[in-house]
């Protein structure tokens, strides 16, 4: 006789399964869009395509999902990436990001105030939904702190993933159309990872492991990508390896990002999602035009690449501007870190504020407002 516990294990063990499936597809969708912008040559191919894919076969009414480890899993690689190319000649020029720096500061913040007027005007948001829409940077964290304070979860979330996949898809194209480039399909240090030599893959994965491991205790925002970078350019700059990871790792961590992207959109109606996307797409083409602006100032006064600047400047996702950076081969550590700066801002900023919030519905008696 089966007892009820031996259901319920049966039951997870079934949703395990669907799961599972579900992210073999996704990746699978995602994969094949990526091959096609391969051969069609565009850049950045296999995280554009796989974007592409899935957000066509969501807004198709497709189900589709990236288990979130799986996700990290191949950030760690994309985090191990970024840190093989912090070289020891990056300390020389850290001092010299100063300025940069407390320019990011201040495009943050009046980015954030441009957005939240965007929002609240164009919208007519709500004022707490729009706060945590303008955040320039934390899905994860906007989608988890923005509810607490009754804010609207489905709206951050589209907004969000909107500004995201906006960056992505106009960055890319416009550097190669305006400037001429043609970056490389493939990323790493060989084609496949049977090639490197095992001491060298050893020395990647323990970096990447003990990376994510560490930051994650601290706990880093965005600690599976900062930490593995950290260890990984600790690594490098120390010369225990000059090794970056394999070609085909880096492209299904393009495929999986992107794929994860796009499934973001699964199971939302194309009129749910036109009007947050066309005031998120609104407010992150402002922002890029923006920063084109900022980024002219302040290469002006370091003398730091333009395109550097302005591709710290973007209001992309952490993982997603790095790999951007990679494939144009742009300053990777300088942007990177100024990204890292930006999400560390947002984020402080962003739970202060929730803090305060709680505390004052807290005293009032009251309970969030429902969504």
């Amino acid at each position: 006789m089966t007892t009820s516990g031996g259901h319920d294990h049966l039951r997870r063990a079934d949703k395990g399964r669907k799961q599972v499936l579900l992210v073999f597809k996704t990746v699978a969708i995602g994969a094949a869009g990526g091959a096609v912008f391969a051969w069609l040559g565009t850049p950045l191919p296999w995280m554009l395509g796989a974007l592409a894919a899935t957000i066509a076969c969501s807004m198709a009414g497709m189900t589709l999902y990236v288990y979130p480890p799986v996700r990290r899993l191949w950030i760690i690689v994309l985090g191990v990436m970024l840190g093989s190319s912090f070289t020891p000649e990056v300390l020389d020029h850290l001092h010299l990001w100063i300025v940069s720096f407390m320019g990011m500061v201040g495009f943050v913040v009046f980015g954030a105030y441009l957005s939240y007027e965007i929002f609240r005007r164009i919208g007519r948001i709500d004022r707490t939904t729009a706060f945590f829409c303008a955040s320039p940077g934390g899905l994860g964290e906007m989608i988890i702190l923005g509810p607490l304070l009754g804010g609207n979860e489905r709206t951050i979330v589209l907004v969000h993933a909107t500004r995201i996949v906006v960056v992505m898809a106009v960055v890319p194209p416009l550097y190669s159309l305006l400037a001429g480039y043609v970056p490389p399909m493939l990323m790493g240090g060989a084609h496949f990872f049977w090639e490197m030599p095992l001491p060298d893959l050893g020395k990647l994965a323990l970096a990447g492991a003990i990376g994510a491991g560490v930051g994650r205790l601290v706990k880093l925002p965005a600690w599976q990508m900062t930490g593995p970078m950290v260890a990984s350019a600790a690594v490098h700059m120390a010369g225990w390896t000059a090794a970056s990871p394999p070609s085909d790792l880096v492209a299904v961590a393009q495929i999986v990002i992107g794929s994860s992207a796009g499934a973001r959109f699964s199971g939302s109606k194309l009129h749910e999602l036109v009007r947050p996307a066309v005031l998120s797409g609104i407010a992150t083409l402002s922002l890029l035009a923006t920063a084109v602006l900022a980024a002219l100032g302040l290469a002006a006064i370091t003398e730091i690449d333009f395109r550097a600047i302005h591709l710290a400047l973007s209001p992309g996702g952490f993982a997603e501007m790095s790999l951007i950076a990679l494939s144009l081969g742009i300053e990777v550590p300088f942007v990177s870190l100024h990204h890292f700066g930006r999400l560390v801002l947002v984020i402080s900023v962003a739970s202060i504020v929730a803090g305060i919030g709680q505390r004052r519905l807290a005293k009032r008696g009251q309970a969030p407002p429902k969504t």
